[in-house]
Protein backbone atom coordinates (compact mmCIF):
# COMPACT_ATOMS: atom_id res chain seq x y z
CA UNK A 1 0.00 0.00 0.00
CA UNK A 2 1.29 3.50 -0.72
CA UNK A 3 2.10 5.89 1.82
CA UNK A 4 1.73 9.50 -0.99
CA UNK A 5 -2.36 9.50 -0.79
CA UNK A 6 -3.17 12.68 -0.14
CA UNK A 7 -4.42 12.10 3.40
CA UNK A 8 -0.85 10.66 4.59
CA UNK A 9 0.80 13.93 2.96
CA UNK A 10 -1.60 16.55 4.23
CA UNK A 11 -1.78 14.46 7.52
CA UNK A 12 -5.13 13.39 9.35
CA UNK A 13 -7.81 14.85 7.44
CA UNK A 14 -7.96 18.17 5.17
CA UNK A 15 -9.13 20.92 7.27
CA UNK A 16 -12.29 23.32 6.18
CA UNK A 17 -14.00 25.82 7.70
CA UNK A 18 -17.70 25.76 6.65
CA UNK A 19 -20.12 28.57 8.62
CA UNK A 20 -17.66 29.61 11.12
CA UNK A 21 -16.79 26.02 12.33
CA UNK A 22 -13.54 23.67 11.47
CA UNK A 23 -13.75 20.18 9.92
CA UNK A 24 -11.71 18.00 8.53
CA UNK A 25 -12.15 16.28 4.79
CA UNK A 26 -10.99 12.63 3.75
CA UNK A 27 -10.57 11.64 0.00
CA UNK A 28 -12.92 9.94 -1.12
CA UNK A 29 -12.36 6.99 -3.31
CA UNK A 30 -14.40 4.72 -5.38
CA UNK A 31 -16.43 2.64 -3.18
CA UNK A 32 -17.73 6.55 -2.15
CA UNK A 33 -18.20 7.35 -5.94
CA UNK A 34 -20.35 3.76 -6.19
CA UNK A 35 -22.39 5.39 -3.25
CA UNK A 36 -22.86 8.82 -5.46
CA UNK A 37 -23.55 6.68 -8.98
CA UNK A 38 -26.31 4.51 -6.49
CA UNK A 39 -27.38 7.53 -4.77
CA UNK A 40 -28.23 9.76 -7.86
CA UNK A 41 -30.00 6.70 -9.47
CA UNK A 42 -32.30 6.48 -6.10
CA UNK A 43 -33.18 10.66 -6.46
CA UNK A 44 -33.91 9.74 -9.95
CA UNK A 45 -36.15 6.85 -9.04
CA UNK A 46 -38.13 8.29 -6.48
CA UNK A 47 -38.95 11.25 -9.18
CA UNK A 48 -40.05 8.73 -11.24
CA UNK A 49 -42.27 7.52 -8.61
CA UNK A 50 -43.96 10.58 -7.45
CA UNK A 51 -44.70 11.50 -10.94
CA UNK A 52 -45.48 8.95 -13.51
CA UNK A 53 -48.60 7.20 -12.71
CA UNK A 54 -49.08 4.70 -15.60
CA UNK A 55 -47.66 1.43 -14.23
CA UNK A 56 -46.07 0.60 -17.33
CA UNK A 57 -44.31 3.91 -18.06
CA UNK A 58 -43.06 4.17 -14.51
CA UNK A 59 -41.85 0.76 -14.44
CA UNK A 60 -39.52 1.54 -17.64
CA UNK A 61 -38.30 4.39 -16.30
CA UNK A 62 -36.95 2.93 -13.42
CA UNK A 63 -35.26 -0.18 -15.88
CA UNK A 64 -33.84 2.75 -17.82
CA UNK A 65 -32.84 4.46 -14.74
CA UNK A 66 -31.34 1.44 -13.41
CA UNK A 67 -29.11 0.45 -16.54
CA UNK A 68 -27.64 4.39 -17.90
CA UNK A 69 -24.76 5.36 -16.68
CA UNK A 70 -24.28 8.35 -14.10
CA UNK A 71 -22.23 11.34 -14.89
CA UNK A 72 -20.49 12.44 -12.14
CA UNK A 73 -18.93 15.44 -13.09
CA UNK A 74 -22.34 17.11 -14.66
CA UNK A 75 -23.78 15.52 -11.08
CA UNK A 76 -20.97 17.17 -8.73
CA UNK A 77 -22.12 20.63 -9.72
CA UNK A 78 -25.72 20.35 -8.90
CA UNK A 79 -26.68 20.72 -5.03
CA UNK A 80 -27.40 16.81 -4.20
CA UNK A 81 -24.08 16.22 -5.82
CA UNK A 82 -22.06 18.51 -3.85
CA UNK A 83 -24.06 17.77 -0.22
CA UNK A 84 -23.46 13.88 -0.79
CA UNK A 85 -19.91 14.12 -2.10
CA UNK A 86 -19.62 16.66 1.15
CA UNK A 87 -21.07 14.20 3.16
CA UNK A 88 -18.90 11.20 2.26
CA UNK A 89 -16.07 13.01 2.89
CA UNK A 90 -17.17 14.37 6.66
CA UNK A 91 -17.80 10.90 7.64
CA UNK A 92 -14.38 9.59 7.34
CA UNK A 93 -13.67 12.55 10.36
CA UNK A 94 -16.72 13.13 11.98
CA UNK A 95 -18.75 10.00 11.55
CA UNK A 96 -21.77 11.40 13.47
CA UNK A 97 -22.33 13.84 10.49
CA UNK A 98 -25.81 13.17 8.93
CA UNK A 99 -26.52 14.05 5.17
CA UNK A 100 -29.48 16.36 6.70
CA UNK A 101 -26.44 17.80 8.61
CA UNK A 102 -24.29 18.55 5.52
CA UNK A 103 -27.35 19.47 3.70
CA UNK A 104 -27.98 22.08 6.55
CA UNK A 105 -24.32 23.36 6.29
CA UNK A 106 -24.39 24.24 2.46
CA UNK A 107 -26.24 27.38 0.82
CA UNK A 108 -25.95 29.70 -2.36
CA UNK A 109 -23.31 31.58 -0.39
CA UNK A 110 -20.87 28.54 -0.03
CA UNK A 111 -21.83 25.78 -2.80
CA UNK A 112 -19.16 27.29 -5.39
CA UNK A 113 -16.37 27.14 -3.04
CA UNK A 114 -17.25 24.00 -1.57
CA UNK A 115 -17.80 22.45 -4.92
CA UNK A 116 -14.17 23.36 -6.04
CA UNK A 117 -12.61 22.19 -2.60
CA UNK A 118 -14.70 18.45 -3.30
CA UNK A 119 -13.25 18.59 -6.76
CA UNK A 120 -9.87 19.37 -5.67
CA UNK A 121 -9.97 16.25 -3.06
CA UNK A 122 -11.54 13.75 -5.34
CA UNK A 123 -9.98 14.44 -8.74
CA UNK A 124 -11.78 14.64 -12.11
CA UNK A 125 -13.80 12.36 -12.16
CA UNK A 126 -14.12 10.10 -15.70
CA UNK A 127 -17.46 8.63 -16.75
CA UNK A 128 -17.54 4.81 -16.33
CA UNK A 129 -17.65 3.28 -20.33
CA UNK A 130 -20.92 2.06 -21.21
CA UNK A 131 -22.40 -0.77 -20.29
CA UNK A 132 -23.55 -3.52 -22.64
CA UNK A 133 -27.77 -3.31 -22.17
CA UNK A 134 -29.45 -6.74 -21.32
CA UNK A 135 -32.08 -7.56 -23.81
Amino acid sequence: MSNDKLENIIGSGIPITIKGKEYKLGVFGMRDLADFRQYIKGQRIKIIQESIVNDADRYKAINDTLDGNVNETKELSTMDGVCFMLWKSLQKYQPEMTLKNVDDLIDLNNISEISNVIMKIGGQVKNPPMRAKKK
